[in-house]
């Protein structure tokens, strides 16, 4: 259930933050080079120049192997090729992607470092189910490479929101509801957000589950974004 306050210490730089602030900070911090008006497409996502440099810093020599793993699948995701791929549906919901994903370490199989892709989804739409009414906003993170979602969370995954149009302001828990029972690890939620522009800020984790009957913490790094709600 959303809640009307955002923490304090949130609140003013939440609020001040847009996306292409954000993502160019984001993403020059990795390859100064991309971080441009042109470093995102329409949707959000990286353009191919960025992840180009991206792949351009992972063959520098101070880059340690397991880094480049990692930017390896982060590109593979948005490329919608390699492992995992996930190519964008030409006949799907109209999305919103975060800023950037995030990186968990620690997360697949409890010892390599997992990527982590946020998606906002404005209403109406009729996926993720049981579907998005009109002036509302659905969130959904997914741990790629994962398991499924273990049954106890050690520390949840939570969307903060700010509607600049409406002043409404909320946080979203974001929990599992049967998407991707084996995996990769998925939540989702939804926010009264009403009509306008949202800022967004995730954070949290996800308590996945191991081959061995175990299960590990995956703790993204915080990641933003704005989408715009009808």
């Amino acid at each position: 259930m959303d809640s009307p306050v955002i923490r304090d210490s949130l609140r003013t730089p939440f609020r001040t933050l847009g996306l292409g602030a954000a993502a160019a900070m984001a993403i020059s911090l990795a390859a100064p080079a991309a971080a441009s008006a042109q470093s995102l497409d329409h949707l959000g996502r990286p353009t191919e120049p960025t992840l180009q440099a991206l792949e351009n810093l992972s063959e520098q020599q101070f880059i340690p192997e397991s880094t480049r793993g990692t930017i390896a699948r982060l590109v593979g995701f948005f490329r919608g090729s390699g492992e995992p791929g996930t190519p964008l549906p030409t006949e799907g919901p109209t999305i919103a992607q975060f800023a950037y994903p995030t990186i968990m370490q620690n997360c697949i199989g409890g010892e390599q470092t997992a990527v982590g892709a946020a998606t906002a989804i404005p209403g109406p739409a009729d996926l993720p189910l049981p579907g998005i009414p009109a002036g509302q906003l659905g969130f959904v993170f997914t741990a790629l490479g994962t398991e499924g979602v273990a049954d106890h969370q050690v520390q949840p995954m939570t969307v903060d929101w700010f509607n600049i149009n409406n002043g409404r302001r909320g946080s979203t828990t974001l929990t599992y509801n049967g998407i991707n029972e084996g995996g990769p690890a998925t939540l989702n939620g939804t926010a009264d957000t009403g009509p306008g522009q949202v800022l967004m800020l995730l954070q949290g984790g996800v308590t996945t589950n191991l081959e061995d009957g175990g299960t590990a913490n995956c703790v993204p790094f915080p990641t933003v974004g704005t989408a715009h709600v009808r």
